[in-house]
């Protein structure tokens, strides 16, 4: 039985309405004005450093139709949501817009604010599903009336005309039953997805379900009460599908054969008024009733919560129980896009502590579309097209609030007792970086994440210039310093004006001066690179490009595979930071593409200006390219146990493998040295290859070696042993000699085979120059 508390009240989110971007001076009117969405968003999702929309607008006229009795989820799925709603026996006024052309589109927004769409189909979408550990996006609408929704799936790294590369596309229907879709999911795998429908059945897809020939389809459930709401659950090995109608709930285990159902319980909830808790609920699945919210696990109803009102929205943010419901303090009347505030629908969104019983934000919004997490805040997005920004506040601030002195004193004592230990308690830990905005945003980045496991102590940022920066008129090849982007701060390191630095790791030499260890190599990005293309050749590929096509890079590893890979096209040097690049590539016909790093453009919010991501097959990225490294002093202990936090396991092995194969061959920026690595069932797989300058001559090899570990730390006398400058305490020492062998192994087979003598010559026509 749900006990009924009156939990008390804090205001743990600050507020914002997000803003259109400044102009190109930085400030101005342009930065002052509420950011629009566009028009008529239906169906919204969030994920891989983007917000997701999907609309069934065109740019042609609108008008708006009475709808009849229809519910008021804050979306317009015309047919979808009149069926689910029949069904539901929940009558509200809406409108629904009727499009005068016949096209649809999926939105793209990143954190740069840069709107970037695509036309997905004719006539509307109704749902979309955004993987949040791989660029998928699958979605389902429609291209004609009365014709079966479709089912795609795009690689959003990938194009085809421009657009992301579609990767299939199906009929969502259960069995020979025409029907409504009432919502998806896709586990992160991408060994799974479930259509849920109106008329109670859930369509399951096993296999790779970015591919025809490798999955297959079937009806893993049918009922006779509408499905609104999927979720996958993983423990371990075993695979869980949550499903909730509006009537009950259950749950088959898919790990089994067979698939075993068992029923949880005989009442369910509305669409959008499920979601799966993260691990510190134990990931139960959440559905949130008029009267009560209810907890389960896949075997056993758990826990429940007497929260009142009509949900129309639940979401789990990171520890917190999201809801969106309606005021009851505010008119029934409800208008879809009426601009008069009088005539929108009052909700409420409430943020619940469920573990120490609290409402740790609450706030009065007029017409929610939806809400989605993504770049470390909360976003509101309304009816009237503004987006409202709730960033959590400080864990001081936030104990604070509470007014509990003990508790206070008592929280800082358990999350400082690691650093009072190593004397950091009232230390500020300085953290220099360049000055470049890339610099800047990957060093803000590493600090909030020390930031969220060091809550008592401060940081300061110390920027400054390094020669590779000063330097934009000679390509970095032909200067030959190891160093050009690291020696300034590895002085400040030396002198104790920084405490740590952060760097690109493909940045770093192999081999460190002494007195330095990379104390942290943190979650990689795409490594690959990627293709950024000349406004007049949107949609185009490196292959389709007219032949004799200028590419700019200042990389002669790429240089070398692209000449060899595409013939007909003319590279050339360009210098500057990424800005400075993409301006030149822009604003001059110089060049009809530039070569650029992906996880660069990501991570200042460009994802939308890649054209082209290059595979392995076209070109092999460098040695550390896309992992974020943090060089501190060898002996300051405290800090480099500070920072090991930090390290993901996965990208160690495989950078210290791609180091030492670089090592080994003596390599740097001024010869073409190139790798590609995966860590799969506990194998490490190294590809690493040597280029001439053109291209013309190469030697390229794959080996692979087991390092299969244990997840818990393993102490021993020579833990704090470098490999390839890596120290990396948690990750056990056979593991990293495995992967530091791997790469040795591989150098030596080319080694063997004349790597040598490409290299030398390389060098010498680089010098020559």
């Amino acid at each position: 039985m749900a006990a009924y508390l009156q939990w008390r009240r804090f205001v743990f989110f600050d507020r914002e309405t997000v803003k259109e971007p400044a102009g190109p001076d930085g400030g101005g009117a342009g930065g002052a004005k509420p950011f629009a969405l566009p028009p008529g968003i239906t169906v919204c999702d969030s994920g891989r450093g983007s917000l997701v929309f999907g609309d069934i607008l065109a740019r042609g006229s609108l008008r708006r139709t009475p709808s009849g009795d229809l519910p008021h989820l804050g979306v317009a799925l015309g047919s979808v949501v009149y069926f689910l709603c029949c069904m539901m026996h929940v009558k509200t006024l809406v409108n629904v817009f009727c499009v005068a052309e016949n096209h649809c589109w999926i939105w793209f927004l990143p954190r740069s604010l840069q709107l970037s769409s695509f036309q997905a189909y004719k006539l509307r979408v109704t749902h979309l599903y955004q993987l949040k550990q791989h660029s998928i996006l699958a979605s389902v609408g429609e291209d004609e009336e009365g014709i079966n929704p479709l089912v795609k799936v795009w690689n959003l790294e990938k194009r085809d005309g421009g657009n992301p590369l579609c990767t299939r596309i199906f009929p969502a229907i259960p069995g020979n039953k025409p029907t409504v879709v009432s919502c998806i999911t896709v586990h992160e795998t991408l060994n799974f997805m479930a259509i849920g429908f109106a008329d109670g059945s859930v369509v399951l897809t096993k296999g790779d379900i970015t591919r025809d020939r490798h999955s297959k389809t079937q009806i893993l459930h049918e009922g006779n009460y509408p499905v609104t709401g999927l979720a996958f659950r993983q423990s371990g090995k075993i695979t869980h599908l949550f499903v909730v109608t509006t009537e009950n709930i259950q749950t088959y285990m898919l790990s089994v054969k067979d698939y075993p159902r068992l029923e949880l319980d005989t009442h369910g909830c509305g669409l959008r008024c499920s979601t799966l808790s993260d691990p510190s609920q134990d990931l139960q699945f959440i559905v949130a009733g008029n009267e009560c919210v209810y907890l389960y696990q896949p075997d056993e109803r758990g826990p429940c919560f007497a929260f009142e009102g009509q949900k129309l929205i639940v979401h789990w943010y990171r520890g917190y129980l999201v809801i969106v419901s309606k005021d009851r303090k505010s008119s029934p009347k409800s208008e879809f896009a009426g601009s008069d505030p009088q005539n929108s629908d009052k909700q409420i969104l409430n943020v619940y502590d469920l573990c120490n019983k609290f409402i740790a934000y609450s706030s009065v919004f007029d017409d929610v579309v939806d809400v989605l997490a993504e770049w470390g805040s909360l976003y509101v997005l309304t009816r009237d097209g503004k987006i409202h920004a709730l960033q959590e506040r400080d864990t001081q601030t936030k104990l604070e609030a509470l007014g509990l002195e003990k508790s206070i004193a008592m929280e800082n004592k358990t999350l400082r007792s690691t650093q009072d230990e190593n004397g950091l308690k009232n230390r500020v830990i300085r953290v220099g970086t360049r000055k470049s905005q890339l610099a800047r945003i990957q060093t803000d980045s590493v600090v909030e994440m020390l930031r969220k496991r060091y809550l008592s102590l401060h940081f300061e940022i110390v920027a400054m210039s390094t020669t590779g920066d000063k330097i934009l008129d000679t390509a970095l090849s032909k200067i030959g310093e190891k160093s050009l982007f690291t020696k300034e701060l590895e002085n400040a390191l030396e002198r104790n004006e920084v405490d740590l630095v952060v760097h690109s790791l493909k940045d770093l030499p192999t081999s460190l001066p002494p007195g330095f260890t990379i104390g942290a190599i943190c979650k990689r990005e795409n490594p690959h690179d990627a293709v950024v293309f000349h406004p007049k050749n949107y949609g185009k590929t490196l292959n389709s490009l007219p032949e004799k096509s200028v590419i700019g890079t200042s990389s002669l590893r790429r240089a070398a595979q692209l000449k060899r890979r595409f013939p007909q096209l003319e590279f050339r040097d360009i210098r500057g930071n990424l800005n400075t690049r993409l301006k030149k590539l822009d604003e001059k016909d110089n060049f009809s593409a530039i070569i650029l790093a992906a996880a660069g453009l990501r991570r200042m919010g460009w994802e939308n200006r890649i054209g082209q991501i290059l595979n392995p097959e076209d070109c092999l990225y460098a040695v550390g390219q896309g992992a974020l490294a943090v060089e501190v002093r060898a002996r300051d202990e405290e800090i480099l146990d500070m920072v090991s936090a930090l390290h993901d396991a996965e990208t160690v092995l495989c950078c210290i493998a791609e180091r030492a194969f670089m090592r080994h061959l003596e390599g740097g920026c001024s010869v073409p040295v190139a790798v590609s690595t995966m860590l799969k069932d506990s194998q490490l797989y190294l590809t690493g290859a040597v280029y001439s300058l053109d291209g013309s001559d190469s030697l390229k090899d794959t080996m692979q070696t087991g390092v299969n570990y244990p997840q818990q730390n393993q102490e021993g006398p020579n833990d704090d042993t470098q490999y390839v400058g890596i120290t990396a305490k948690k990750i056990p020492r056979h593991a990293q000699e495995a992967a530091e062998n791997l790469g040795v192994e591989l150098a030596s087979l080319l080694l063997s085979k004349g790597a040598k003598h490409i290299l030398s010559v390389a060098r010498q026509l680089n010098d020559a120059r």
